[in-house]
């Protein structure tokens, strides 16, 4: 529940839930409810007769070459100034990543090429934990007209395998950059107690941060023995 904006991609949108013991399912889809989406409950669960059959993921017919470990490595030494950009959680890059490769999120990455003063044919190697995030992002390097765009098959485990150059002691990145990591989130596990005090001041004041119309989209009924008595006689 604390994760809908990974696992659901659109507001609002309609929700099937199912579970194997028809006791998950009703109190998400009612938690999802009161978020405002339109859920509902498989009945049978996971032993429903319905069935369907998973589409195949289909990708553009110009979606990007991919490299295994002997085509990088191919690329690297036709090109040992291709551009790499890592598009991994921060974290992950943090924990070690391709020599010169910088970190970046898929909207920003046309700003940060220009910045780096990279042309259209300059070749651009993305680094993703996901093929289909490689995909998109490179779609867009497409469409801004860079010519030479490819992904790892594997993301960083295929740099690994190639034996390419990693970074001996990365950089840490900047925090102010590093916009999908909430640090006061993290370091209150680690005894930080100002950054445990952060987090209690954010998660009570998270309605003052709604704007009317966000808060309008909940459904909450509060149970009768919670109703004012003047607002029951009205």
């Amino acid at each position: 529940m604390q994760a809908t904006d990974q696992y659901i991609g659109v507001r609002g949108s309609r929700v099937i839930v199912f579970d194997d013991d028809g006791v998950r399912a009703p109190v998400v889809a009612s938690w999802l409810h009161q978020l405002g989406y339109e859920s509902a409950v498989l009945a049978h669960g996971v032993n429903a007769a319905i069935k369907v059959p998973t589409p195949p993921r289909t990708l553009p017919a110009h979606a990007l070459p991919v490299l295994d470990a002997n085509l990088l490595r191919a690329l690297y030494a036709e090109a040992p100034d291709a551009l790499r950009f890592d598009l991994r959680d921060s974290a992950e890059y943090a924990r070690g990543h391709a020599e010169g490769a910088t970190w970046s999120i898929r909207p920003r990455l046309p700003a940060t090429l220009d910045r780096l003063g990279a042309t259209h044919g300059h070749p651009v190697i993305l680094i993703a934990s996901e093929p289909p995030i490689a995909n998109l992002a490179g779609l867009d390097l497409l469409a801004e007209g860079y010519r030479h765009v490819y992904r790892l098959a594997e993301g960083y485990r295929t740099w690994q395998a190639a034996g390419l150059p990693e970074a001996a002691e990365p950089t840490p990145l900047p925090p102010e950059t590093r916009i999908d990591y909430l640090f006061f989130v993290h370091d209150r596990h680690e005894g930080n107690k100002d950054a445990a005090r952060a987090y209690l001041a954010w998660e009570t004041g998270l309605i003052a941060q709604c704007a009317p119309d966000e808060i309008g989209r909940f459904r909450i009924t509060a149970p009768a023995a919670l109703v004012p008595a003047h607002h029951k006689a009205a």
